[in-house]
């Protein structure tokens, strides 16, 4: 089978939509020869920071001198990117040969479970010692809660993906609380409701909860991370690091700030650290994929547009989402349905423009600008 077809059928996977269960990844991991079992795996779960949180996993335990692999989702730019190593992509040559051995198994995988698997093969023929999982959907029943792993760590919490996970913010977040293994060292993000906590409590017993000082997306990521790696036994070095599209800042001769907000949460949590860095002049670029409450997810962005107008509002569709990017989601000012267009179609000068609403909208203009996605520390 040649490389495109290799690749085509990868990307044929993604019609079976998202699955749920445990079984078949099981089998193909025992098929496998139990990859997972060959490195320190660290199960990360959570509504909003989780990928960041992974992120400051991966830059503190490599300064620290470990060798880690990291699995994450979605990817901004090419599929590469959900397999890293030391930070960055491992090569098309290295996803193609352990995408080879996943399809030789003959299994009927969806998208996410194929490359969850290519993952751990991958890392484990790179060497690492220490492998950090982002789960996809939840926890409880997401393929990466197929792996045996030495720590647990939920990030905050919030009310999404309901008709999967629930109806109610409890209900979520036992299904994120259920990644806990007996006798495996977990850290929870405190929701702050002991209603929540409680929940959380009936699938994560020994789990330890921890509420981090009011600080920046980032900060409580690292302040995550690193107790995590505490209370594992591993050493970790902190420094800033840029995890791109997650408050990345980019200067040139054009300004950028893009920040992958993509749910109201999200939104909510990142429109304050924005408006504190945001200059007199600025432009926004938005787009989104469909939202279960649009109004909610649009109006910390109407709040920051009202508090500091900005000199000009362009809105555009995120391209190569799970779902169509949504048409003119805010009415009545320049909608360009192209990103890469939109993005060249400021007329008025600023001194910033935000990208934000959408992690596919930031990986399209991360594609147009040229930029690449490693994580840098």
């Amino acid at each position: 089978m040649s490389r495109n077809e290799l690749r085509e059928w990868l990307f044929a996977a993604k019609s079976k939509g998202m699955t749920l269960g445990l079984t078949r990844v099981n089998d193909a991991l025992e098929a496998l020869g139990r990859p997972d079992r060959d490195m320190d795996c660290i199960h990360v779960a959570g509504s909003n920071g989780k990928g960041s949180a992974c992120a400051q996993l991966v830059a503190g335990l490599v300064r620290a001198g470990y060798k880690v692999g990291l699995f994450s989702s979605p990817h901004l730019i090419s599929v590469e990117e959900r397999v890293r190593i030391d930070g960055k992509s491992i090569t098309a040559e290295q996803f193609d040969k352990s995408l080879r051995k996943v399809l030789q198994l003959e299994a009927d995988l969806s998208f996410f479970e194929i490359t969850y698997l290519v993952s751990l093969l991958a890392c484990k023929e790179a060497g690492a010692s220490i492998m950090i999982l982002e789960t996809g959907l939840g926890g409880r029943l997401d393929a990466t809660r197929t792996a045996d792993v030495v720590g647990c760590l939920v990030t905050s919490i919030s009310l999404e993906h309901s008709d999967i996970l629930g109806d109610t913010i409890e209900k979520v977040a036992k299904e994120k609380a259920a990644i806990w293994r007996p006798g495996v060292p977990m850290l929870i993000r405190d929701p702050g409701s002991a209603r929540i906590r409680n929940a959380m409590r009936e699938e994560a017993i020994t789990a330890r909860f921890y509420l981090p000082e009011n600080s920046t997306f980032m900060d409580e990521a690292a302040d995550l991370a690193e107790m995590l790696c505490a209370m594992i036994g591993y050493s970790f070095v902190r420094r800033p690091i840029v995890w791109p599209a997650r408050m990345q800042y980019i200067e040139g001769k054009q300004n950028y700030l893009l920040e992958a907000a993509h749910n109201p949460s999200g939104m909510l949590r990142a429109i304050p650290e924005i408006l504190e860095i945001l200059p007199k002049r600025w432009s926004l670029l938005f787009g989104t994929s469909p939202q279960q409450d649009m109004n909610a997810f649009l109006a910390p962005l109407i709040e920051l547009i009202i508090a500091k107008p900005p000199v000009e509002i362009i809105t555009t569709e995120p391209q190569g989402g799970r779902y169509p990017g949504v048409k003119e989601p805010i009415q009545g000012v320049k909608h360009i349905e192209n990103p890469s267009t939109a993005i060249d179609s400021f007329s008025e000068g600023s001194d910033l423009i935000l990208v934000t609403g959408s992690l596919y909208l930031c990986g399209n203009i991360l594609s147009a600008l040229g930029l690449n996605v490693d994580i840098l520390s």
